[in-house]
């Protein structure tokens, strides 16, 4: 009975294995075929023109300094109140 249930635990987990890498070379498949199709369509010089928007280029990283840190004030010790 064990052995069974081992049996159709490894069974199940390869068929689910072997489905999920399917689909997945089923969708690489035709994102490569896409990109095939874009790479004819820039050759041939067919491409549409991007918007300025999508072209303007990404401002320089800013160089920031490190700042010092104000030195810490002395505590002042405070007063002992005596309790009457």
């Amino acid at each position: 009975m064990l052995s069974t249930a081992i049996t159709v635990l490894f069974t199940l987990t390869g068929m689910i294995a072997a489905a999920s890498i399917a689909h997945s070379l089923r969708d690489a498949r035709v994102l490569y075929l896409r990109l095939v199709r874009e790479g004819e369509v820039m050759r041939a010089g067919l491409a549409l023109q991007a918007s300025a928007v999508e072209m303007s280029l990404r401002t320089s990283p800013r160089r920031i300094v490190a700042t010092r840190r104000p030195a810490m004030l002395r505590q002042q010790p405070l007063p002992a109140f005596a309790a009457a």
